[in-house]
């Protein structure tokens, strides 16, 4: 443990603890805490203030942990005769309101070696109400324009019909706006023409790292080039950029195909035995129960078997073997003919393939599009030859234009995958069928961010917890979110599991369960039969035959 006794204010720059306690015995006639700088009344900084309450802190910050602490006498009288005299300790949380000022309120106490919270949970509520506070979030405009859309761009951003369009900006825009709701603040829209430009003024990243903005209405990748610029708040979005466009199909004469899952060869071996029992059970004769297994392996294999039992239940099970076996053979054959019909896809799996393939490209037009990836020079040497060979002055098109583009079979888009789903429902099956996905980046979480070691850091991150604790996150991103789309023939491909012959297996068992008490009935029906049959005199039936 380290304790410095200084009147330099400026010492505390030479701390380099991220926790720092701070211990000022306030005197009359002081004026050191005004030569403090602001920053130094932060989060990072408990400040312990000894003395009297005239201390002069107009120019803290809203995170500031200041904490008055003050002695005074308590006198309680015991009886008639005696008085009893307490020395209190009193510990009063400052609270600095940026339209309200500072105000002094009752945190805790110490009295008779005990340390007593009382206003605690009071203390937490009282930073998370901004009472009405202004918030500004600096949202880029992407691809809102006044010439395509026929409103304001706030407008834009509250319109449903258009959820897909700018998904990084809707998502970060409604996160920040749902922080600025938690903590009952004023909502500003501050509108910036750039997004991730660290190079612009009118830039959301310049306006976040200069504190012209408090929340950011964009998205941002957590990089090693801004964690030290920018406060990460909340995790709000999967990002996914990557290449689109339409492979041709290859032969598939080379498949190794699995028709069904390793549960459902056991599902079928247990239907086996369940109806080899049954056959067994309800066979009459002795050749017919030694035949039970070769005829359910037979019927089963879709061979002849022309061991037929005699009786309602044993025919009623051939029946039930007859049509389970046919339907198992049903399922495999047409897995079998689906996975054939399900040819696989060629084209180009890297940069650097599709630089020597004869797609041409195409991109979204964003600023990070031409900042992190095609107007700037990187050290990815296989995004750098794909830009050597295929880049031209036709690069940047709109997101609706590069869908067609990527139709008509020659050309690679580049963008981002959310926003571009929805465009592929004009798409045929075959060509969705045939659609290839090339990634630039993977998908990553990005975070809503906020100036770095700013005095509402603390308090947004809180909102943010709380909204991810909710669930709100969770409705905002499968709102936002667009399916991928699916080929059906992939779909019929799929191989057959358990789940998919459940129903048949039930069904074949409660067949075998259903030929067992048609036996019972058969067995009764015959005992009842043989009571109710008169019996015929031998000698009867000869004069009868004498008389013929």
């Amino acid at each position: 443990m380290l304790a410095t006794i200084t009147c330099d204010q400026s010492y505390l720059a030479n701390i380099q603890q991220k926790i720092q306690g701070v211990l000022y015995i306030n005197h009359y006639g002081d004026k050191l805490l005004s030569q403090v700088d602001r920053d130094y009344f932060s989060i990072q900084y408990k400040w312990l203030i000894v003395g009297e309450e005239n201390v002069d802190l107009h120019n803290i910050r809203y995170d500031a942990d200041v904490t008055y602490v003050n002695r005074k006498l308590q006198i309680s009288r015991l009886n008639k005769s005696e008085i009893s005299q307490h020395e209190v300790i009193h510990f009063q949380d400052v609270y600095a309101h940026p339209d309200d000022g500072v105000s002094i309120h009752s945190w805790a106490y110490w009295m008779e070696n005990k340390f007593v919270l009382t206003h605690d949970r009071a203390r937490t509520l009282r930073r998370l109400d901004l009472k009405g506070h202004p918030l500004r979030i600096a949202t880029p405009t992407g691809l809102y324009t006044e010439e395509t859309y026929n409103g304001t761009f706030s407008e834009y951003l509250a319109d449903e019909k258009l959820l897909r369009m700018d998904s990084g900006i809707r998502s970060a825009h409604e996160s920040s706006w749902l922080i600025i709701d938690r903590l009952n603040a004023t909502y500003v829209l501050l509108p910036t023409l750039l997004w991730s430009t660290e190079f612009h003024n009118n830039s959301m990243f310049v306006k976040l790292q200069n504190g012209d903005a408090e929340l950011s209405g964009a998205i941002l990748r957590v990089l090693l080039s801004r964690i030290n610029r920018l406060d990460y708040i909340q995790p709000i979005w999967p990002f996914h950029v990557g290449f689109s466009y339409l492979a041709e199909r290859e032969s598939s004469s080379n498949m190794f195909v699995e028709p069904f899952a390793v549960s459902v060869w056991w599902a079928c071996l247990g239907m086996g035995f369940i109806l080899v029992l049954a056959q067994k059970v309800t066979s009459r004769t002795r050749m017919e129960k030694d035949g039970a297994f070769f005829t359910v392996l037979a019927t089963c294999l879709q061979q002849d078997a022309s061991a037929v039992p005699e009786g309602l239940s044993g025919r009623w099970t051939f029946i039930v073997l007859s049509v389970s076996s046919m339907l198992v053979h049903a399922y495999y054959t047409s897995a079998i003919v689906s996975s054939l019909m399900s040819t696989g896809r060629s084209g180009p799996e890297t940069l650097r393939d599709l630089a020597d393939s004869r797609y041409a490209i195409a991109s979204e037009d964003y600023d990070y599009m031409r900042y992190l990836f095609f107007d700037v020079k990187t050290n990815w040497d296989d995004l750098e030859y794909l830009k050597k060979r295929k880049m031209t002055s036709k690069l940047y098109q709109t997101t609706e234009f590069g869908v067609k583009l990527v139709q008509r079979g020659d050309t690679a888009f580049h963008g981002e995958f959310n926003q571009i789903y929805p465009y592929f429902g004009t798409f045929t099956d075959d060509q969705i069928c045939k659609l290839q996905y090339l990634d630039t980046l993977p998908e990553s979480m990005t975070w809503v961010t906020t100036k770095l070691r700013g005095q509402w850091t603390n308090v947004f991150r809180s909102a943010g917890y709380w909204i991810q604790e909710v669930g709100l996150s969770k409705r905002l991103v499968s709102r936002l979110k667009a399916p991928r789309p699916s080929c059906r023939a992939a779909l019929l491909a799929e191989r057959v599991k358990f789940g998919d012959v459940a129903l048949l297996m039930m069904l074949t068992v409660f067949g075998a369960v259903l030929s067992l008490i048609l036996l019972g009935l058969e067995i009764l029906f015959a005992k009842w039969r043989k009571r109710n049959t008169p019996l015929v005199r031998e000698g009867s039936s000869l004069s009868i035959d004498s008389v013929e």
